[in-house]
């Protein structure tokens, strides 16, 4: 059994980081339609689950920076690390800011830009195996495949199932 536990100031800087997704979460579901045109109750907005979810990571997040400060992560400096370590995290950062920021309302399509997103997703964390394994090419044809067949089936399901707008 593996005893290994994360230390209390990497449970901080999570904590913290979580608690700004969450409160980006809670933004922005307080911002979805209401549908009050359509006279849906507050039960049926669609961003109730979204809100409801958001408070509750919102809460485990403070718990966690808490739980941290009382095991001592605050003393002490910010511990150094190295790009080439954490290279799936800054990508996968990468990714998702180059998401939110340039295709999501400014760009293509939301379908299109789900697909570019997800494509390029799951091509970067293939990348390294289909080297290997000299299948880049069909690597591209999956990731394009996949990601087109996702971003249609995310557009359907939201627009026509749920009733959200997508940007």
């Amino acid at each position: 059994m593996n005893e290994d536990k994360p230390s209390p100031r990497a449970d901080l800087f999570i904590g913290i980081a979580f608690l700004a997704v969450s409160i980006g979460i809670l933004v922005g579901a307080l911002r979805m339609d209401r549908l009050e045109r359509l006279q849906a109750t507050i039960y049926t907005a669609p961003g109730l689950v979204p809100g409801i979810l958001g408070a509750a990571l919102g809460l485990m997040s403070v718990l966690l920076i808490v739980r941290s400060v009382r095991a001592g992560a605050a003393v002490g400096v910010l511990p150094s690390a190295r790009i080439g370590q954490h290279w799936r995290l800054a990508a996968a950062l990468v990714l998702c800011l180059g998401f939110a920021l340039g295709l999501v309302g400014r760009g293509p399509p939301f379908w299109l830009g789900a697909a570019i997103f997800v494509s390029a997703f799951v091509f970067v964390f293939q990348f390294d195996d289909r080297r290997q394994a000299g299948t880049l090419g069909r690597g591209v044809v999956f990731a394009a495949g996949y990601g087109l067949v996702v971003g249609l089936a995310i557009h359907h399901l939201f627009q026509d199932v749920f009733l959200v707008r997508l940007p």
